[in-house]
């Protein structure tokens, strides 16, 4: 943990969550239950910042219950008696009489399977975490706003929303979008007859959307943990040094035990359904900093500004051992061609057909190409990855 504050070192986290038992602190046990605060706060500082800075925090996919199982469709023919089949389409009465009736989407349950069976994990800042905050609450969380995401209301509500202003957009009607008292309002847009009585015609709610990002955002959130731990745990060790401490005291301490408590929770919350919505997984997978070249316009000056960035992605183990074989084999081959050229001129290399073909092979990028487009494909998936959260459903009337 990073120093902050006077300088101080912070030995235990766990001391916080056991604030109840401090000995030497008269009456500690007698703090008031605090209402467990249920609403995210400070989500001012989550929303409207699309700059992404990557630090991702997406390891160790293990060690969590309560995901469904899904067998292996591989094994579906294993120990199973297959009666009646017609055409090779229909397959019926396999293994306790479970019928499959589209045959065709085996292929996809399969490629499902190798996500289905992840075991999405949260990855706790520090382990005193996992002590602190309501796992089973933060699990709710994600699988409502994951559940969110799918739900046929929302397909239902873009359509909607789409034709609303293509059908009502004349001098008929009158769109109007109603204020809102806070964020987390859905925002209601009506149709109205444009004339003074003004009849509603149509009315819809948009969804209410929480934009985490997985970077930027969250690396301030982050932050902010760190610095609010940081202060609780002085004003803890500041409490605990007191001869006496009044029950005023206690409360407001617990009250920003929980407040701290609800902001941890808020970010596992966050990070724990990045993985599952975007499926995820660090299965033999390595972090590598992929840099680039950006190249900037300067008006003021002829010479144009370059500036080297590297963005952090998840690559497969079996593409960098590709890259790796390549890098190595074309070392090889370019040493060859180089202890082949000495002692040769321009007709004896001319006149080796062997050689020339060792160096069109050298020169082949086929192999390179193929390497570069699976590294593309890998960037604009992690690019393009879900990175909110829809926190109310919309209504379509």
């Amino acid at each position: 943990m990073e120093n902050n504050k006077n300088n101080k070192n912070i030995e235990d986290i766990e001391d916080i969550e056991d604030i109840e038992d401090i000995e030497d602190i008269e009456d500690i046990e007698d703090i008031e239950d605090i209402e467990d605060n249920k609403n995210i706060e400070d989500i001012e500082d989550i929303e409207d910042n699309k700059n992404i800075e990557d630090n991702k925090n997406i390891e160790d996919i293990e060690d969590i219950e309560d995901i469904e199982d899904i067998e292996d469709i591989e094994d579906i023919e294993d120990n199973k008696n297959i009666e009646d089949i017609e055409d090779n389409k229909n397959i019926e009465d396999i293994e306790d009489n479970k019928n499959i009736e589209d045959i065709e989407d085996i292929e996809d349950i399969e490629d499902n399977n190798m996500y289905n069976d992840i075991d999405y994990n949260i990855e706790f800042l520090i382990e005193d975490d996992e002590k602190l905050i309501d796992i089973e609450k933060v699990k709710s969380k994600v699988d409502t706003y994951i559940n969110n995401y799918n739900n046929d209301i929302m397909i239902k509500y873009k359509s909607t929303f789409n034709k609303l202003y293509q059908k009502y957009s004349n001098k008929k009607y009158k769109i109007k979008q109603l204020p809102i008292k806070d964020k987390y309002e859905n925002i209601k847009i009506v149709v109205l007859s444009n004339d003074k009585k003004e009849t509603i015609i149509k009315e819809i709610t948009k969804p209410v959307y929480i934009y985490y990002d997985d970077n930027f955002n969250l690396y301030k959130l982050k932050n902010k943990i760190s610095n609010e731990r940081e202060e609780l745990l002085f004003k803890y060790k500041q409490l605990i040094s007191q001869f006496e401490v009044s029950l005023e005291d206690k409360k407001i301490f617990e009250k920003e035990r929980q407040n701290f408590i609800s902001l941890l929770e808020e970010y596992y919350t966050y990070t724990l359904y990045h993985k599952k919505i975007n499926k995820i997984n660090m299965i033999d997978k390595t972090k590598l900093i992929l840099q680039s070249l950006l190249l900037i316009k300067n008006h003021n000056d002829e010479n144009d500004i370059n500036i080297l960035s590297g963005n952090e992605y998840n690559i497969d183990n079996s593409l960098i051992n590709e890259m790796n074989n390549y890098n190595t084999d074309k070392l090889t081959e370019y040493n060859n061609i180089i202890l082949q050229l000495k002692g040769k001129n321009q007709k004896e290399i001319q006149k080796d057909s062997k050689f020339i073909e060792e160096i069109k092979l050298y020169l082949n990028k086929t192999n390179k190409n193929d390497i570069l487009n699976k590294i593309k494909d890998n960037i604009n998936k992690e690019d393009n990855y879900i990175n909110y959260i829809i926190y109310k459903l919309p209504t379509v009337n």
